[in-house]
């Protein structure tokens, strides 16, 4: 849980204020599935099997608006230099975690935390003070979706052990919203759509 800390911290460097992101009304694409056995028709058919890997096929999306088109192209462009970095950090986080597992006791783990966070800060935060504020409330969402932690369960864990200006900006950052989830089919719909684009190879 500590690095999951750790890595929301790193964007407390550039941020002052959040603005919360305006839901619209597009739905997410519907994905129909059927599984089929394919030893069992090959068994039947004298027919060669030809197998094409899965393409999935996105609604066009309509803007009422100029305004809503430069939004929505903000995002795409915020998502795209946001994104390999939440992934990097994902993958960090799972190595981490593996590796407290095998840890014989807590001042071992304890050790080994101070290291990485040490190695991560020293990386990382070069590149995230760089960030707009649009793109460090973006990273936020999205390493929430990666983590599956709140914001509010993050800070709850950093109760008592956090200086007044973290406090502040943290507070500054988040605003009353502490407890909201990342909601992939409502206010938070279009980031799931770019994440869903990105992973098929579509974006």
């Amino acid at each position: 849980m500590k690095f999951k800390i750790i890595f929301f911290s790193l964007l407390v460097f550039s941020l002052s204020l959040i603005a919360e992101l305006k839901a619209q009304d597009t739905k997410l694409p519907t994905y129909y599935r059927q599984s089929l056995n394919v030893d069992s028709i090959a068994k039947y058919t004298p027919e060669a099997l030809i197998l094409y890997p899965q393409v999935n096929v996105y609604p066009h999306k309509n803007f009422k608006n100029a305004r809503e088109r430069r939004r929505y192209d903000k995002l795409v462009n915020n998502f795209r230099k946001v994104y390999p970095y939440v992934i990097e950090l994902s993958a960090t986080y799972n190595n981490i975690e593996d590796s407290l597992k095998i840890m014989p006791n807590e001042k071992h783990k304890e050790i080994y935390l101070k290291h990485r966070e040490k190695q991560i800060m020293s990386y990382y935060r070069p590149i995230f003070i760089k960030f707009t504020l649009s793109q460090g409330v973006l990273m936020v969402k999205l390493l929430d979706r990666e983590s599956g932690s709140t914001a509010y369960e993050i800070v709850k864990d950093l109760k008592g052990n956090v200086d007044a200006f973290f406090w502040q900006t943290f507070a500054l950052l988040f605003g009353n919203n502490l407890k909201r989830e990342y909601d992939a089919t409502g206010k938070d719909y279009d980031i799931e759509f770019l994440v869903l684009r990105y992973q098929d190879g579509s974006l």
